[in-house]
């Protein structure tokens, strides 16, 4: 089956932040995040190796969370493809323009997500062999988005993002009771480990909730320095989890919140999936719970599975938010 529209990879996200300059602080003189310009009450930031304009957009808000996760569409047709597809759904679609972008769509997706879609951004250049501009870890590139549904169902979302929206299943939990409790998806042109992971929100009248953004850094080291960096800045509860190493998606881990309480996760050594067409999802059992999550790594806190709001992009604001994610394992130590 043919996808609804081709989505090339995942380009940017937007996150809602309480004070700019607390967040300019944070993410570019801590973390080491490219400044790339402000306006008026947004600030556009990418990593050391993006040429695009922006992989991160801090937007000024009342209420902070998710704003928006961008994915680039393969062809300039896939906008209209996008924009019928999800009309056919009976979801709003709004144009969109952002620094850099001067034709979007902006969707609101059947589970409450604010979704930006374009295929053309402004090229400005990576920082290359610059490394005296390089601070803080660096960050290196957008990895992914850790998001949570509000749903019992995840196999029924699953048929949305991969036979509609055309991702590879890579990796699923299953829960006690046999179904799948969170998954990882990746686009085909990108195809590492994935593009974003899907959780569950638990609770009476759950809502759909942001988990974590995730960027890639060179090396384990460059996480210790940001440890070093926020415990020397006074910003010890800002470490949340790690480091520690992920048995699913293999990769080498960091959980830190910033100054609002946003979770992003500095990440690296995932695999490449070099045959894409020929992929076997990697399956992890209930009775794998012990390792799944972490091959190796210290208790995970109760507080990792806390999720932030999302903003609705048609009809302005938070969308209310009730639970918690289901990507908090079940360990028994």
């Amino acid at each position: 089956m043919l996808p609804a529209f081709g989505i090339h990879r995942i380009s940017h996200v937007g996150l809602r932040v309480s004070d700019l300059d607390r967040a300019r602080w944070f993410y570019i003189d801590l973390l080491g995040f490219v400044k790339v310009e402000r306006s008026g009450d947004e600030i556009y930031l990418k990593g050391v190796e993006e040429i695009q304009h922006h992989s991160l957009v801090l937007r000024k808000g009342s209420i902070p969370g998710l704003s928006y996760i961008g994915f680039r569409v393969s062809r300039p047709e896939d906008l209209d493809r996008a924009r019928e597809y999800y009309r056919s759904l009976g979801m709003p679609t709004i144009k969109f323009k952002e620094k850099g972008v001067d034709e979007a769509i902006a969707v609101e997706d059947p589970y409450g997500f604010p979704l930006v879609f374009y295929y053309d951004m402004e090229q400005i250049g990576d920082l290359g062999l610059k490394y005296n501009l390089y601070r803080g870890a660096p960050p290196v590139r957008l990895s992914h988005v850790n998001i949570s549904l509000p749903v019992r169902d995840l196999d029924q979302a699953l048929k949305y993002y991969i036979d509609d929206l055309g991702f590879i299943l890579t990796e699923y939990f299953l829960g006690e009771d046999g179904s799948k409790h969170a998954a990882w998806v990746t686009s085909y042109y990108k195809h590492d480990s994935h593009d974003l992971a899907l959780g569950k929100t638990i609770g009476a009248n759950p809502g759909p909730g942001l988990h974590h953004v995730a960027y890639v850094v060179y090396e384990f080291r460059d996480m210790v320095r940001i440890a070093d960096i926020l415990a020397s800045s006074g910003l010890w509860d800002s470490i949340e989890r790690g480091p520690g190493r992920h048995s699913a998606t293999r990769a080498f881990y960091f959980y830190i919140r910033d100054l609002d309480g946003i979770r992003v996760e500095l990440f690296t050594g995932d695999y490449v999936i070099l045959d894409p067409d020929r992929w076997k999802s990697i399956v992890w059992r209930f009775d794998q719970a012990r390792y799944r999550s972490d091959f190796w790594g210290r208790p995970i806190p109760d507080r990792w599975k806390e999720i932030k709001p999302v903003e609705s992009i048609v009809m302005s604001g938070m969308k209310p938010l009730e639970g918690y994610s289901s990507m908090m394992p079940t360990i028994r130590w």
